[in-house]
């Protein structure tokens, strides 16, 4: 019995879907540094804390969810925050945040520089 592994699928740009297997070399380069660029982004652990202010975020905007105690998640430049899955999928596919519509790569870009 042999396990068949799929094939990862990944969107050089927002309106295309292909396989690994199928991108060119210059698309692999592209998507190597978004995923790296992705990797930079601060991440941490939901806690709602015990103010219980009317002010926190209780929803991730792409999956509608609510944040649950303990949810992985991962923070943009601009603040907002996201489950960690729903954003780095987002990510792969347009690099700005979903709220705001706020450049994430050149907030990114921009930090490197000041360090």
């Amino acid at each position: 019995f042999q396990e068949q592994v799929p094939v990862p699928v990944y969107h050089p740009t927002p309106s295309q879907t292909r396989l690994a297997t199928q991108l060119t070399e210059e698309e692999q380069i592209r998507i190597a540094q978004r995923i790296g660029l992705i990797q930079h982004l601060p991440k941490g652990v939901y806690d709602p804390g015990r103010d219980g202010s009317e002010k926190k975020i209780r929803e991730c905007v792409i999956c509608m969810m609510d944040f649950v105690y303990g949810d992985p998640i991962r923070f943009l430049p601009c603040m907002h925050i996201y489950h960690l899955d729903c954003i780095d999928d987002w990510l792969m596919r347009s690099f700005t945040c979903p709220s705001c519509m706020e450049p994430v790569d050149a907030a990114l870009l921009s930090s490197y520089e000041t360090n």
